[in-house]
């Protein structure tokens, strides 16, 4: 199972652009390219319009893409509007993070869904500060930061860092294992997920594996498995 994300911008037209990014979209990973390499206008509403992006190289910014498809896109009337389409697009897309862009600051912001109910309340308390809404016509640029700052530390889900690595472990499986038998990789993935957890520190091991090692460490558990 891939850790899938949602990227949005919307524009100051009330235009809103969402693109499915299917590998690794945890913080460390996705968020991190969405930063450094697309944290200006032009290149976060491009990014937000690629449609589908299978993978992003957090040291480039460099994307993947397995499949093509045409970006979500929606008009925003108002602030609720933006709360239920965003909601709507982080649940129909299977999103574990939603990443969006903050244009005033030049930076994404990224909230971990668990849940509907849970991503209502914290649009709710994030979005007005993201887009400026509950801001317009203030001259005081410091104070919306300052705004924004606070809000996100008290809604933005902590990802604890085990979570976030065995995250990255199984994410790195998937991709690095895709033309192998679906069925197999399943198996061995639940294997693995099943020794990290008796035994976590193993996941700093995987981290570091190359395409070769885990094709490798694949045929070894198949191997190993055939002959019971």
């Amino acid at each position: 199972m891939a850790t899938r994300a949602a990227i949005i911008y919307i524009d100051g037209k009330g235009k809103m652009s969402a693109t499915y990014n299917h590998y690794d979209g945890y913080p460390e990973n996705l968020g991190k390219g969405l930063n450094d390499h697309y944290s200006d206008d032009f290149n976060a509403q491009k990014i937000a319009n690629e449609g589908y992006i299978s993978y992003m190289d957090p040291e480039t910014g460099e994307i993947e893409q397995n499949n093509q498809q045409d970006p979500e896109t929606y008009m925003i009337d108002d602030l609720d509007d933006a709360v239920g389409k965003v909601n709507d697009v982080a649940q129909g897309m299977g999103a574990d993070y939603v990443y969006i862009y903050v244009p005033y600051n030049n930076s994404w912001v990224n909230i971990k869904n668990q849940g509907s109910n849970t991503m209502l309340r914290t649009l709710n308390g994030l979005l007005p500060d993201i887009l400026g809404m509950s801001h317009m016509g203030s001259e005081d640029d410091i104070d919306m930061n300052e705004s924004y700052e606070t809000k996100w530390q008290n809604f933005l889900n902590e990802n604890d860092d085990a979570t976030v690595r065995f995250e990255k472990v199984r994410d790195n499986a998937y991709r690095m294992l895709k033309q192998e038998d679906g069925r197999q990789v399943n198996d061995y993935v639940d294997a693995l997920v099943r020794q990290i957890k008796l035994k976590p520190s193993d996941a700093d091991e995987y981290i570091e594996y190359d395409r070769t090692d885990w094709k490798a460490d694949f045929d070894d558990y198949i191997s190993d498995k055939m002959d019971f």
